[in-house]
């Protein structure tokens, strides 16, 4: 069967290439969920390939008021409309005369336009009839010919409420189910493939943003398909940026591709040593920093104070900063925009400087370690070399969990370092190896001084 490609940012990766044209899919969800705005996002992208679609309404709603609400969106070209994107009401129809007379208005729309894409916003069922379910049924029954014998791909949107939809469901190539998540002051977009004839799809919840580009969907990160090495990330040692640490390590470094926990409390120097693992990038091989709490110019500063001179590897090239905001984004949200920006930058060396941004969303506490276990495989697959800090403080406020360890966590990691302050003074810290991986080291505990030519070791 011939796919019918939504380009929608990742639903046509949840599908495993989209619908299948000629197939009949509701989408059922509550009002706000996003139904109308991903099928008019649908809609364009067809027309924008040269395409026809066909909108038509069951309900009250005038079209201009849809449409000033879309405007809003990229994808909106007011130029296509009601040329390759055209809207028309059933709502006289169905109320006069029933769903029979709602159907022959779409055979004949549909052949006189020859549109490939038929959108019906508003399934509800004929209440002029004594068994509203049963027209309903044999509704679908005749668009599902309609649409086969057209090639025409068809999208029903209804809320799922009232008069359960039971029957039409077994008869349809696909059920789409949105959902507005709240869990105690936050919230998050969701959607399941609860059924799809023809392939298989990722299984489960998979959660989606609106913006003002439309609907972006984010695939389940450990759901996705395991693929090979994109590179060969080499045999080469990455440094860790103190060179008496770096001499004790049986290579002189980190094993390339490995991921790497810090573990310490705040004020341990995390963020400093994670600078000096940065220092060894360059444009050729570029660095990521992803910040959760610090901005580009504190780090430049705290580099400084370093001997670490984080401003020129921005300049450069070689570093890239970027600041988690506060936004209450979702977990694979999270991680799908990391593996973006280390594909967009080609990145060598990440750094997440504190995982209790990924921790602080709703999913983190059933799914997060199995999250984390898929993201370093992703990363290694890229050949990444990554260090992730992790202060156990924070951890246990975003998650509200009464062992703040985080053993969990580190399980998932080839290396484990823990850093913590030192009682003899003020600008030392004491480093210990809890785990190596791949690797073999001369000394597991190091004396760190914080000072004006960089972090020493003794």
């Amino acid at each position: 069967m011939k796919r019918f490609p939504t380009t929608v940012p990742g639903l046509d990766e949840i599908l495993h290439g989209g619908l299948f044209e000629g197939g009949v899919y509701i989408l059922e969800g509550p009002p706000g969920a996003g139904k109308t705005t991903l099928a008019n996002q649908i809609a364009f992208s067809l027309a924008a390939r040269g395409g026809k679609a066909l909108y038509v309404t069951m309900l009250a709603e005038s079209h201009s008021r849809m449409l000033q609400h879309m405007l809003g969106q990229s994808f909106c070209k007011p130029e296509l409309v009601n040329s390759s994107v055209l809207y028309l009401s059933g709502y006289r129809e169905l109320e006069e005369q029933g769903l029979k007379a709602v159907v022959q208005l779409l055979r004949s729309e549909m052949a006189r336009h020859q549109v490939s894409l038929l959108i019906v916003d508003g399934l509800v069922a004929d209440i002029g009839q004594s068994r509203p379910e049963e027209g309903v049924r044999q509704f679908v029954h005749e668009l599902q010919s309609l649409a086969s014998a057209m090639a025409v791909t068809c999208l029903l949107l209804t809320s799922g409420r009232g008069r359960p939809l039971d029957a039409e469901q077994t008869m349809v190539d696909g059920i789409f189910a949105f959902e507005d998540y709240t869990y105690q002051w936050r919230s998050e977009r969701r959607i399941q493939v609860r059924k799809f004839r023809g392939s298989a799809v990722e299984r489960g919840k998979h959660t989606f943003c609106i913006t003002s580009d439309g609907l972006r969907f984010f695939p389940r990160l450990e759901a996705l398909p395991h693929g090979a090495p994109a590179v060969d990330v080499g045999t080469a040692p990455v440094g860790l940026g103190v060179p008496d640490v770096d001499a004790a390590l049986q290579h002189g470094g980190l094993e390339p591709g490995s991921g790497t926990l810090l573990v310490g409390r705040s004020g341990s120097g995390k963020t400093l040593l994670a600078l000096a693992f940065l220092a060894g990038a360059t444009r050729g091989k570029p660095a990521l920093m992803v910040s959760g709490t610090e901005t580009a110019l504190e780090l430049v500063r705290a580099g400084g104070l370093c001997g670490l001179r984080v401003d020129a590897a921005l300049e450069t090239g070689a570093l890239c900063i970027y600041e988690q905001g506060a936004e209450d984004e979702a977990l694979d949200e999270m991680g799908h925009k990391l593996l973006r920006l280390v594909d967009e930058h080609r990145v060598t060396r990440l750094v997440v400087d504190g995982m209790a941004a990924l921790a602080d969303t709703v999913a983190f506490s059933e799914r997060g370690y199995r999250f984390v276990g898929r993201l370093l495989r992703e990363l290694k697959l890229r050949g990444v070399t990554s260090l992730f800090t992790l202060d156990p403080a924070a951890l246990a406020a975003a998650t509200g969990s009464r062992d703040p360890s985080g053993d969990g966590l580190a399980a998932w990691f080839d290396n484990v370092l823990h850093l913590a302050r030192s009682d003899e003074a003020p600008d030392s810290r004491r480093l210990s190896v809890a785990k190596l991986r791949a690797t073999r080291m001369s000394r597991n505990t190091f004396d760190l001084t914080l000072g004006a030519s960089g972090l020493t070791a003794t």
